[in-house]
């Protein structure tokens, strides 16, 4: 059996990332992605100033961007062509304070139904520290 287009698709953003505009919100986060696997995403994102608060951490909802985009990519490299992702429920622990970037994120399926699909990520800044710890449940959808 062939790779599923889905995959392939993710990991051409690696080998021709100029071969279409990525989305906004990967523009806006600075994404950059690294690696693709079955199941699995790493990428990596930009640390820029009007992310930072008067204290010089990341404000917490771009860090939630950060993994909520690894754990949909990695859902999506398991996903029929016309599946997407639609998050029902989303934790983040926050773990350390972003300050510098880039910082990497790593998303992985630890699960996959039918119609459901169990999602972690971990965020690490660019000396290795773990800076936030995520998990989602998602419903797989069809494309209308």
């Amino acid at each position: 059996m062939g790779e599923r287009s889905q995959l392939a698709q993710l990991r051409s953003l690696i080998t021709d990332p100029h071969g279409r505009p990525a989305p906004p919100i990967a523009r806006l986060l600075g994404a950059r992605v690294l690696a693709v696997d079955e199941g699995r995403v790493s990428i990596e994102f930009a640390v820029k100033d009007e992310f930072l608060t008067p204290g010089g951490g990341v404000q917490g909802g771009i860090i939630t961007a950060y993994v909520d985009m690894c754990m949909a990519l990695a859902a999506h490299t398991l996903f029929e062509p016309g599946q997407i992702l639609s998050t029902s429920s989303l934790t983040v622990g926050f773990l350390a304070p972003v300050t510098a970037g880039p910082v990497v994120g790593e998303g992985s399926v630890i699960k996959r139904g039918r119609s459901v699909v169990f999602l972690e990520a971990v965020l690490r800044d660019h000396d290795g520290r773990e800076c936030a710890h995520a998990s989602s449940v998602g419903s797989i959808r069809a494309r209308t």
